[in-house]
């Protein structure tokens, strides 16, 4: 990591106390990396790779997708930026550039294999470790007009391109409004001035989690389908698109099937963290598995701090008591509940 970057984090120690999601501040989000795919054929190339329909992005809002193995398995969920080369009027035929916003612990994996695939095609993949990357939770409007910054909160995934090149995208699905904020370490720094508080690095996470925003980590790579993870729900998944690794199974269970999990919200009061790939039991058959966690957090909830976290349950276990390591958990309301309880 950039040693001005870790003495800025040094001189911006996180709390220590997690904060409540609503609540104005910045966060490192140091658990993400960035690919840059750029050549003639860039867009080509992710669109015969990824689940997202590449070539009907314009370059005005990023788009979540994901990389699947041929069983229809997820490598790694992606947050896809097109980037228009300054000057380019839409129509034209110069090539648009992608960043590709990643888990940094599947970075390079990634990396290897896409370039495995890249064969002959005109494409070039590059990472940057001089590149960090910034969450903003519920900037205020003083702080988006110092940086100039378009009030697109009401327009999910809208992104935009500063004149210094930091790219920012509203990332936020809810109520609470939240970006990102990328770039080269030396021009993020300049930023500092204008950034609220620190808040603790919780507080992202928690703001995703409560958006239903999966990730996956070395545990769960290759383990979960697009439909478990709410990836079809999320506009992650296009099924209108020729072929792409695990096409074929993803688009089987989309037409054919009905998959008999999904991705739920829940919490826990455990105060010691619960990992991906933690398994979920019904408390009156301990032996039965009834879901899989995807990912946690310790977030603020009301006067509490709760142990917050998506899971992947199946739907025959909706309505069991069900147990987290021995304590027990809650589902929260969502679509998924609600349709159960209907046929219940």
């Amino acid at each position: 990591m950039n040693n001005e970057w870790i003495q800025f984090l040094q001189a911006h120690p996180e709390p220590v106390d997690p904060a409540s999601s609503s609540a104005a501040g910045w966060a490192p989000l140091d658990t993400r990396t960035s690919l840059l795919v750029s050549g003639e054929e860039a867009g080509e190339f992710l669109q015969a790779m990824l689940t997202q329909e590449i070539l009907l992005l314009d370059g005005t809002h990023a788009a979540r997708g994901a990389l699947c193995n041929a069983k229809g398995r997820i490598s790694t969920t992606v947050l896809i930026h097109p980037l228009r080369p300054q000057g380019r009027e839409q129509g034209s035929e110069q090539s648009m550039t992608y960043r590709l916003t990643v888990p940094s612990e599947l970075a390079a994996d990634l990396l290897k294999t896409l370039k495995l695939y890249v064969l002959r095609r005109r494409v070039v993949i590059n990472g940057n470790d001089d590149w960090q990357n910034i969450g903003v939770l519920n900037p205020d409007p003083a702080f988006l007009a110092d940086l100039g910054i378009a009030a697109s909160a009401s327009d999910p995934l809208a992104q935009s391109t500063l004149p210094s090149g930091v790219i920012v995208t509203w990332e936020h699905m809810g109520d609470d409004a939240r970006l990102s904020l990328q770039g080269p370490t030396s021009v993020l720094l300049t930023l500092a001035p204008h950034l609220p508080q620190r808040t603790s690095n919780s507080a992202w996470q928690c703001a995703e989690i409560n958006d239903g925003i999966p990730t996956i980590t070395q545990e769960t790579a290759l383990h979960f389908v697009p439909q478990w993870l709410n990836l079809d729900q999320l506009n992650a998944v296009s099924f209108k698109k020729g072929c792409y690794p695990g096409q074929e199974v993803v688009a089987r269970l989309h037409y054919l099937g009905k998959s008999n999990r999904r991705m739920i919200k829940g919490s826990t009061r455990l105060t010691d963290p619960v990992t991906p790939r933690s398994v979920i039991y019904p408390a009156n058959s301990p032996e039965t598995e009834a879901g899989e966690i995807v990912r946690s957090a310790i977030c603020r909830v009301g006067n509490e701090n709760m142990q917050v976290f998506l899971a992947v349950i199946r739907l025959n276990h909706l309505h069991d008591e069900l147990l987290i390591e021995g304590q027990p958990c809650t589902l929260q309301p969502g679509p998924f509940l609600e349709t159960a309880e209907q046929r219940h």
